[in-house]
């Protein structure tokens, strides 16, 4: 089995910040979503933890790997793993970006994820980077990322494709259950209004 763990609710979040590559903390909400996630791994097999390298997702693994009895120290930051980069819109509000850029927020809801953003990446620029460590990744595996990074693997492994994307809700500290890399459930991190 391979668990693919969306990062804890982040200061962005809270703020409506498109984030991407931008280095936020974790909200203390999205700390008491990483240790349900980690409530949600009990009893599973646990053989490795693999974060992004961006602090929301380093610090999500570090809460989930203790409540593993999992040694952070050997938690794999791997640099694949990072959100995309939103270019033009990094760290803007939605709209702060409609204000600024409405051209390109209007190719962006046209396009969805088939939009790459200006002086940024494209989900294919995702997949590109991503597919060589989705291909290798051990069973028995956490993987700490990212909401585009998640879709991406998705798209990647044709689990989605284009119309059926969108029908997946992914919210922080859901865990996608991949069985022989099919998707197996999705485990809910908790029930709105419990964290």
């Amino acid at each position: 089995m391979i668990y693919l763990v969306r990062h804890g609710e982040s200061t962005a979040n809270v703020d409506g910040r498109y984030s991407g590559i931008t280095d936020v903390e974790l909200s203390q909400r999205g700390r008491k979503q990483a240790f349900a996630a980690g409530v949600n791994l009990k009893r599973k097999k646990i053989e490795n933890i693999f974060s992004s390298p961006l602090k929301r997702a380093i610090d999500t693994a570090k809460i989930i790997s203790r409540e593993n009895c999992f040694d952070e120290n050997n938690i794999i930051v791997e640099k694949s793993l990072i959100e995309v980069n939103f270019g033009i819109f990094e760290n803007m509000t939605w709209d702060e970006m409609r204000l600024s850029h409405m051209e390109e927020t209007e190719k962006w809801i046209q396009l969805q994820h088939r939009y790459k953003f200006p002086n940024g990446e494209g989900y294919e620029d995702i997949i590109k980077r991503v597919s060589a460590f989705v291909d290798g990744i051990p069973d028995n595996s956490v993987v700490v990322t990212h909401f585009g990074v998640i879709q991406s693997m998705m798209l990647y492994l044709n689990i989605a494709d284009d119309k059926s994307l969108w029908q997946y809700e992914i919210s922080n500290c859901d865990i996608l259950v991949l069985n022989n890399k099919k998707i197996e459930t999705i485990i809910k991190c908790c029930p709105e209004g419990t964290v």
